[in-house]
């Protein structure tokens, strides 16, 4: 189960002045004279007054309410972060407010008289506002560390020296970029060329194998041509010359067996060798059929002689 979302400081007041019947008016934080320096205090501002809520443990433990028309007059001291206003007759109050544009609304308009405190500049920053020593050195010696962390490294950066560095540190990188492309090109071009030269091997290749299986086939085409009628063709199984189909006559139907026997040991003997003599394969296994691919005789298991299978 996800944790509740925890409300922020004006969600705790908005809900406050809804649950109570306070009227609503301009939130801003402030703080007020006489509160605790970590209080949490919020100013409601509204057409006849205003509204100060004073927040202890994420809850509303005080709210003080004031009309316009309790004072005549008030004293504005202007901050570098805030604006102190000291607010004078039938009350008093003295209060700093973060967001001082609704305040100086209001008291325009119910007429208070507003007396501005004269401040030299320095004396508007957060540590000299009170004119305490201890708290002026202080605050000079974290503004001086604020200037050095800010102002050296701005001169370091633009030193000669620093901007030579840079010039050559940028002209290292452009170099190096420049050399890894140029070997990246040179790789690839490499690359193309290699590729481009493996092709034209393969297409090298395709044409040599073509070649050799156009000489075998005229070879054992003549070969066919002078065996007197008992060969017809020869050719390779399923595109394969390791495995070749002799087809013969049916001639051989009637021969007798010891006739066959020589016939076919000599013939495939030979067409053996025409194909490995033509280099399309290296031990061919010869296959003596009929046209209708009827066995006559078929290699034994070592390819040296022939079984008669007719």
């Amino acid at each position: 189960m996800s944790e509740k979302k925890k409300k922020n400081h004006t969600q705790i007041i908005e809900e406050y002045i809804d649950h109570h019947g306070l009227k609503k008016g301009n939130l801003t934080s402030g703080s007020v004279k006489g509160y605790g320096t970590l209080d949490i205090v919020l100013i409601s501002v509204y057409d006849t007054g205003f509204d100060i809520f004073l927040l202890k443990d994420e809850a509303v433990s005080n709210v003080v309410s004031y009309n316009w028309n309790q004072f005549s007059e008030v004293e504005i001291d202007k901050f570098a972060l805030s604006t102190g206003f000291s607010l004078l007759g039938e009350k008093e109050i003295t209060l700093k407010i973060t967001e001082d544009k609704h305040f100086y609304s209001q008291l325009e308009k119910h007429n208070i008289k507003m007396i501005f405190k004269k401040r030299n500049w320095q004396n508007k920053l957060l540590g000299f506002r009170s004119q305490n020593k201890l708290k002026m050195v202080m605050a000079t010696a974290i503004y001086l560390i604020t200037i050095l962390l800010i102002v050296v490294p701005i001169v370091a950066y633009n030193l000669p020296s620093a901007k030579q560095d840079r010039i050559d540190v940028e002209a290292a990188k452009l170099k190096k970029e420049a050399t890894e492309k140029e070997n990246r090109d040179k790789e690839a071009a490499e690359a193309e060329e290699f590729n481009k030269k493996q092709a034209n091997n393969k297409k090298q290749q395709k044409e040599n194998d073509r070649e050799l299986v156009t000489n075998t086939i005229d070879r054992l085409q003549k070969y066919i041509d002078d065996s007197n009628g008992q060969l017809i063709k020869i050719e390779p199984m399923t595109n394969s010359w390791d495995n070749v189909y002799a087809f013969v006559s049916d001639s051989f139907k009637t021969m007798p067996l010891s006739e066959k026997e020589s016939w076919v040991n000599e013939t495939g003997s030979d067409i053996k060798n025409r194909i490995k003599g033509g280099g399309i394969a290296e031990d061919p296994r010869i296959y003596f059929v009929y046209k209708d691919q009827s066995k006559l005789a078929v290699p034994d298991t070592f390819n040296e002689t022939y079984k008669i299978k007719d």
